[in-house]
This record gives C-alpha cells, structure tokens and sequence, in this order.
C-alpha cells in the first residue's frame, strides 16, 4: 500500500514539473522595450532607442531606472504621455480617433480587393465572343462589300484584289 502511495506521489510531482515546464517564462522588462515605443523629443521621426542626441540619452536612463525600481511598461509609458502628450507614442493607441489609424489602412486594402473582383467579372461578362479569323465570312456581294467603311486602307485593297481575282 505505501508504494502505491509513493509511485502516486512520484506521479504526481513529475506532472506539475511537467506543468511549470509548459508555463511561459516571466518577460523581464529592459528599457529598450520601452524605448522602442516612445519617440525622440530631439530627433523628429525617430524612436528614442535610435536618436542620439543628449536629451534623448537622459530619457533613456530616466527609463533605466523606472525600470530598476519596478515600474511596469505601461506605467512608464503613460509617465512619457503624461509629460509630453500623446504625440511622444511611437504608434496611434488602439482608441477613439487614433483607432482610424489602425483600421484605415484594412478599409482601404478590403475594398481595393473587393473592387478588383467587381471589376474583373464585369470585364469578363462585357467581352464579345471571338470569332476565329479563318472562318470569317467573306463578301461576294458588292452591296456588303460596300456597307463596310471605305476609309479603312486594308479593307480598301482586299476588296480591290477579290474583285480582280473574280474577273
């Protein structure tokens, strides 16, 4: 009866090893996560991790200590907005008016696609039938030799040739 006990115990711990194993790992927070989210106040069009400039570096050890004093992203990221604003965000928050921002460029790749598919079959049903060259009819009457246009240059000589051919 103890070994059952034992192997049931045996069991069981190699199950919750099995269990933590399948956990993923704690993310531990480094300032360049945050960095690459924030936007250089010196630099214009670069995120704070890229600029080199002297008030950028001070942000950025203001953002190593927050975060050796453990602070969470989101904690010193609304720190950043909070001191210069939303603008300082390297991408538009997924809320109110930033939103068209991320849905924008959807909209407008779905209804690219959709007005290509509309057009390419209205395109497709518009094309007349071909008919094969070689089993065109060809005119023996003068009267419907004479319905075609006479500025046409090729039409001109055919007709010329047939009618000496016929003679």
């Amino acid at each position: 009866m103890q070994q059952h006990i034992r192997g049931n115990r045996i069991l069981l711990l190699v199950g919750f090893f099995f269990v933590l194993s399948g956990l993923p790992e704690a993310k531990t927070l480094v300032w360049q996560d945050v960095a690459n989210d924030l936007m250089s106040p010196a630099c214009p069009g670069r995120t704070l991790i890229n600029c080199t400039s002297g008030q950028s570096e001070q942000w950025r050890e203001l953002i190593r200590q927050k975060v050796t004093q453990g602070e969470t992203k989101e904690e010193i990221v609304r720190y950043f907005v909070e001191l210069q604003g939303e603008e300082i965000l390297a991408a538009p928050p997924k809320k109110g008016f930033a939103l068209t921002a991320w849905l924008l460029p959807l909209f407008v790749l779905l209804n690219g696609a959709g007005l290509i598919v509309v057009l390419t079959t209205r395109w497709a049903r518009r094309r007349p039938p071909t008919t094969p060259v070689a089993n065109a009819p060809v005119p023996t009457s003068e009267s419907s030799v004479q319905a075609d246009t006479t500025s046409d240059v090729y039409r001109n000589r055919l007709r010329n040739e047939l009618e000496e051919l016929n003679r």
